[in-house]
């Protein structure tokens, strides 16, 4: 047990931790230095996973840029902005379905990006990984939710196979770029995170990114999959601990919202924060100028068809960094606000509607421990 002095010592270490992060935040919002850009070059997959914000399926949608387009975006962006220093993540969909990615994998290595991608890791074969290594990508996510079966009920038989041969094929293929998995958790996943967690250190896979899903999209329609308060307290409390025994992988939790106390910094390597419009901006399948994919559509700031995405950047996006307007209802009242900002965008439908739901209170109305 921790004596007075040491509890004292934590106590004042963590609000001093605190203000430092909310004043390099302030900062951050003024600059707003465009440092991660989502690059949805398609809504087309050949999945149809049961919980899909996104509700992506095989026909994709008829007014997605070319991939000629894109890379002329990609040109745009390298033109007013500094490439080394703006991480562009290509996203679907699944990006491999997408005619012409390779092409625009290559052009985003020449303008002097770093790039990565998220796959199901279906189409990722053999010649996909050699010519992903040869375009030089530098860091790639495999989507695996839950150890095989259930992973397969969720996201289509046959998935997690693939994402396995998918993790071979990149290793012959001499692939030294970062490799993760990211687990979209679902009410049943979130009994087998130990089972998951040992799967993936089999794969010799040291970096796994975890998220409860969203009751969006799909999800909305199947309530029996979106995790309540006790299945959240069950995952932050799995994630904290296997972040302090030293094992590998040692999961990171998403960035969704103000945790507490006792999860906040600790089962992530930061302390709450949204950079969506502030350092992260996207740019949608249709054109649509945005921040990243999963924000609704109410948070569209204009149109890379007619606009430059700089010009966009430098004088709209003011929802997107002033936040107070998600000082209202249960927030309003909450003090954990100053920290907190509102939470995530991605969990609003429009500026000035209710929070969809606080980790937060879940975490709360599950008898939070006290920190340790």
């Amino acid at each position: 047990m921790r004596s007075p002095l040491e509890r004292l010592r934590e106590t004042v270490g963590r609000e001093l931790a605190w203000k430092r992060h909310q004043a390099r935040w302030k900062r951050l919002v003024a600059e707003h230095p465009l440092r991660y850009l989502f690059f949805e070059v398609t809504r087309r997959c050949n999945l149809a996973c049961a919980y899909c914000g996104s509700d992506c399926g095989p026909k994709g949608r008829a007014e997605e840029l070319s991939s000629a387009e894109w890379i002329e975006i990609a040109r745009q962006i390298a033109t007013d902005f500094e490439p080394k220093k703006v991480m562009v993540a290509v996203t679907g969909g699944e990006p491999l379905l997408k005619d012409g990615v390779f092409e625009l994998f290559a052009e985003l290595k020449r303008l002097g990006f770093a790039y990565g991608m998220v796959s199901n890791g279906w189409l990722l074969d053999a010649e996909a990984a050699r010519r992903l290594v040869e375009c030089g990508m530098g860091s790639l996510s495999l989507s695996m939710d839950a150890p095989g079966e259930l992973n397969d009920e969720l996201r289509g038989r046959g998935s997690s196979e693939k994402v396995t041969a998918a993790i071979g094929h990149l290793r012959s293929a001499g692939y030294q770029g970062k490799l993760e998995i990211i687990s979209t958790l679902t009410r049943p996943a979130v009994a087998q995170l130990d089972e998951m967690r040992r799967w993936i250190a089999a794969q010799r896979i040291s970096l796994w990114r975890v998220a409860p899903v969203m009751p969006i999209g799909r999800a909305a329609r199947r309530p029996e999959l979106t995790p309540g308060p006790e299945e959240v307290r069950q995952m932050l409390e799995f994630v904290l601990n296997a972040r302090q025994d030293r094992l590998k992988p040692a999961p990171e939790f998403c960035e969704e919202g103000f945790l507490g106390n006792r999860f906040e910094g600790r089962v992530r390597p930061y302390l709450s924060q949204c950079r969506a419009g502030v350092t992260t901006g996207g740019i949608l399948c249709d054109g649509r100028i945005g921040a990243c994919p999963e924000l609704g559509e109410a948070f569209a700031q204009g149109d890379i068809r007619k606009e430059r995405f700089k010009e966009v950047w430098e004088t709209r996006y003011q929802a997107l960094r002033d936040r107070h307007w998600a000082h209202s209802g249960d927030c309003a009242r909450c003090n954990q606000f100053a920290r907190c900002g509102g939470g995530s965008l991605h969990l609003y439908e429009q500026p000035g509607a209710p929070l969809l739901r606080c980790l937060y209170l879940m975490a709360k109305q599950a008898g939070e421990a006290p920190s340790k």
